[in-house]
């Protein structure tokens, strides 16, 4: 999975921190675009570098116009993908991240699961969403709509994500 992070030129000379995490990415590269020159780390092998995506979004968190784009779509919520990313990146010292990620699920539904059903999905992002999806004739398939959350919720990129194919 492909993750770029751009960020303009103005802010990047400001914060020379920030500039040594631009160049610590597996591939840096400075672009001229529309809205003038763009500093870029490219990380081709994401969510592998989560690390340093945490600490370069951190860094650059109070600037304007940070582009972070995922296999080509745009991240809409910085915020959410953060969150996402950084849940994820606690799921990697668990010894099983699967079960780390039911269990942060079961922490947003009080019940400690999905009303009268089986859970969907073992994710903590789309469970408290879980609520909105439809079933009926006149509705995408569920595993369609769960998918659709996952990306509005920025966590579709989640190796742990699990969403059930049944469900009708």
């Amino acid at each position: 999975m492909r993750l770029s992070i751009a960020i303009p030129e103005a802010q990047v000379v400001e914060a020379p921190a920030l500039l040594r995490l631009v160049r610590m990415a597996p591939t840096c590269d400075v672009e001229a675009g529309e809205q003038g020159v763009l500093y870029i780390a490219l990380f081709e092998d994401f969510p592998k570098s989560a690390e340093l995506v945490v600490r370069l979004i951190e860094k650059a968190w109070d600037l304007r116009d940070v582009l972070i784009r995922l296999d080509g779509r745009s991240v809409r919520s910085r915020i959410n993908f953060y969150v996402a990313l950084l849940c994820y990146r606690r799921s990697l010292d668990a010894p099983d991240p699967v079960a780390h990620c039911l269990r942060q699920s079961a922490k947003v539904r009080p019940d400690g699961g999905c009303p009268d059903r089986s859970c969907l999905s073992n994710c903590q992002f789309i469970c408290s969403r879980c609520a909105g999806v439809s079933r009926g004739r006149h509705t995408g398939p569920v595993p369609m709509q769960l998918m659709e959350l996952a990306r509005n919720a920025e966590v579709d990129w989640c190796p742990n994500l699990r969403i059930e194919k049944s469900g009708a």
